[in-house]
């Protein structure tokens, strides 16, 4: 048995990230890890999916660029050599997660299952071990809908997709979020036959509803079959194929993707023997991640909120502080930039115009401005797309004057461009700086570039 001041359980993002922290500042830190450390993120996510994408948007645009005078006839997909790629992005991105790089933290590894036995104990695979805090931080999993049928066909989720060992001829998608999106654009590129099924009436049911519209007409144009506003009701296998049945229709592929959620890791920890509060199977938490067993944390996708690697990382610095007693840290996820990675991509950061204008009424004013309006977007043959901004009464409304000077508050942005994500992050800033919308605009952009347009959709306010 050994006590520690801070015991981790999860080494993916968030636990990491409270780990290094919290070694390094000197604290007595164990981080048990049941697989290997990096997390969805860097074996099943994020490194490998946006890996993908890359490589078939680049054999898309080999293979798409006449109306650019180029032609590359023998354009062709190694596979192989794309899943060794792959190999190689996610040991380049897991450098700092290894086993070594922990123990130079002065953090003790722990590998095994962690199971609460008391509120301030754990076993890990039959070791007990204690602590005066624990962080739990053991990440999320696919969440597989009760389809009739489905567990008896066979699926894969992205878990598995990422280690395929060749590509199927042709692939169902059930969910049409972002996950569902990525896989659906990237595996049509690289010569799937894929139709997406989607409960809702729209795809990226969480977008604005203009970027969904964008995103459906160039799926369709490159040749994804989409159903929208349809549930499956049941899946058959009929030899090697699996048969899809949605509200009448029938997709017959070799393979089902689903693509449907996300749900917390918790089975197994013995949450109940450390006596937390639960609501939907995740731990209740306050302001400063703090389970109901206030010596309890809990950062990443086990918690309640949006489930991305940059909330968890910002969780896990956050739970870090509070551990360190640094005052005045609380979590608010109202300011969290969140992309999807199609081609082009659609970023988005607060209110949708949607809710803005339910939210503030007529005090809330959009801002648009059109990729064919950006010269930038125009040279490089990329007009699908948009700026939006939309503002709503800030601060600003107490002083007489300074609106009319400065521009109201930015509450939320939606960009659907290439590189969106990246275009995005001004925005970002000045929203959580609480910055109106002049400051941003007033900055000179280096023309021609993509971020002029965000010169131009902010500035538009003072331009007339």
């Amino acid at each position: 048995m050994a006590h520690f001041d801070v015991l981790v359980i999860g080494a993916g993002t968030a636990g990491l990230t409270v780990a290094r922290l919290v070694s390094r500042a000197g604290k007595q830190v164990a981080l048990v890890e049941r697989d290997r450390p990096g997390g969805d993120c860097l074996w099943t996510g994020c490194v490998p999916t946006k890996t993908l994408v890359e490589v078939a948007r680049v054999l898309h645009e080999a293979t798409h660029s006449s109306q650019m005078g180029i032609t590359v006839p023998d354009a062709y997909l190694d596979w192989d050599a794309v899943r060794r790629h792959v190999t190689n992005a996610q040991e380049v991105a897991g450098r700092p997660d290894t086993e070594a790089t922990i123990a130079n933290w002065g953090t003790t590894f722990l590998r095994g299952s962690a199971r609460f036995t008391s509120p301030h104990a754990v076993d890990v695979d039959g070791e007990r071990h204690t602590a005066s805090a624990f962080v739990i931080a053991t990440g999320g999993e696919p969440a597989v809908p009760p389809i009739p049928g489905l567990e008896d066909a066979g699926f894969d989720t992205n878990v598995e997709a990422v280690a395929w060992e060749s590509l199927p001829d042709s692939l169902a998608i059930i969910g049409g979020g972002a996950i569902g999106i990525e896989f659906a654009q990237m595996t049509a590129r690289l010569g799937v036959r894929t139709t997406v099924i989607e409960a809702e009436e729209r795809l990226l049911p969480s977008e604005d509803a203009e970027a969904s519209a964008v995103i459906e007409h160039i799926l369709a144009e490159e040749g994804v079959e989409v159903h929208t506003g349809v549930s499956v009701e049941r899946v058959e296998r009929q030899g090697l194929q699996r048969v899809v049945h949605a509200a009448g229709r029938t997709v017959t592929a070799e393979r089902i993707l689903v693509a449907t959620g996300r749900r917390p890791v918790v089975q197994g920890l013995g949450l109940e023997a450390a006596r937390l509060r639960m609501h939907r199977g995740r731990p209740v938490l306050d302001n400063r991640l703090r389970t109901s067993q206030p010596h309890i944390y809990a950062a990443g996708d086990v918690a309640d909120g949006p489930q991305f690697t940059h909330v968890a990382e910002a969780q896990g610095r956050l739970v870090a502080n509070v551990l360190l007693g640094k005052r005045f840290q609380s979590w608010s996820g109202d300011i969290v930039p969140h992309v999807t990675f199609s081609d082009p991509e659609v970023a988005s950061v607060g209110l949708t115009e949607a809710q803005a204008k339910r939210r503030y009424g007529a005090k809330a004013t959009t801002w648009r401005v059109e990729l064919d309006e950006v010269d930038r977007a125009v040279t490089m043959g990329r007009t699908d797309g948009f700026l939006k901004v939309t503002t709503g009464p800030g601060w600003n409304r107490f002083v007489p004057g300074l609106r009319g000077l400065m521009g109201d508050t930015i509450v939320g942005a939606t960009i659907v461009a290439p590189n969106a994500g990246e275009l995005l992050m001004p925005i970002v800033v000045a929203m959580r700086a609480r910055l109106p919308q002049g400051i941003v605009a007033w900055n000179m952009q280096a023309y021609p570039t993509m971020s002029l347009g965000l010169r131009q959709v902010l500035g538009a306010r003072f331009d007339n």
